[in-house]
C-alpha cells in the first residue's frame, strides 16, 4: 500500500496548487472564478448535491465523513440546500489523527461541524451581500464577506461558486468552517 500514501500527496499538490485563486465580479456582479472548478470532474447540474460530491474525487474525503453520519442522505433530498464544500486538501491541513478521531469517537462532532457548511435554501453568490449571515443546520450562523474580487464564508476563501445541483448550489471552498461551539484548536 506504498502507493497510497504517493497518491494522497498528489491529490494534495495538484489541489494546493489551486489554493491561491482568485475571484472577480462579472458585469452581471455574480462571483465567478478568474480559473476552472478545482473539481477532478464537472458537477453535474442534473445530480443531487450528494451524487455530486461522491463523483468528485478532489471530495472523498468529505463523502466518506458524511457518509458516516447520515449526512449524505440529507443531501440526496429535494432540498434546496446550499453547501459550502472543503475539498481534501482542506481535511488535509488538521492535524493529524484529528479527522481519524471524529469518525471513530467523536462522531457528534463531526454531524455539528459538518452541518455547519450547509445551509437550507438555493442561494446564489450574487445574491449574498457583505455582513450578511446564513443560518446552518448546526444552528449557527456563517458570516458572509465581500471583499473586492473575493467571496468569504467566516473569513475562509471561496474557491468556486454556484455550482448547480439539482437541489441546490455548492461552494468549494479552502477550509474547514468551525461552528463557534467547536474548537478547531482543541484537536
Amino acid at each position: 500500500m506504498v502507493y497510497l500514501p504517493s497518491f494522497l500527496l498528489l491529490c494534495y499538490f495538484l489541489t494546493g496548487c489551486n489554493h491561491n485563486e482568485t475571484h472577480r465580479k462579472n458585469n452581471n456582479s455574480q462571483v465567478k472564478s478568474s480559473s476552472p472548478i478545482i473539481s477532478a470532474s464537472p458537477m453535474n447540474p442534473s445530480k443531487t448535491i450528494a451524487e455530486n460530491i461522491i463523483a468528485d474525487s478532489t471530495h472523498t474525503i468529505l463523502a466518506k465523513a458524511l457518509e458516516s453520519t447520515n449526512l449524505m442522505e440529507t443531501l440526496s433530498k429535494p432540498g434546496p440546500f446550499t453547501v459550502f464544500t472543503p475539498a481534501n486538501n482542506a481535511f488535509m491541513k488538521l492535524p493529524q489523527g484529528t479527522f481519524e478521531g471524529w469518525m471513530k469517537t467523536r462522531k457528534k462532532d463531526l454531524v455539528n461541524i459538518l452541518s455547519y457548511h450547509i445551509v437550507a435554501g438555493s442561494i446564489k453568490a450574487n445574491d449574498l451581500k457583505d455582513g450578511q449571515k446564513l443560518r446552518t443546520l448546526a444552528g449557527e450562523e456563517l458570516i458572509v464577506t465581500m471583499r473586492k474580487d473575493k467571496l468569504l464564508i467566516n473569513g475562509i476563501n471561496v474557491i468556486e461558486s454556484d455550482i448547480q445541483a439539482s437541489n441546490g448550489v455548492i461552494y468549494i471552498i479552502d477550509d474547514l468552517l468551525f461552528p463557534r461551539n467547536q474548537n478547531p484548536g482543541g484537536y
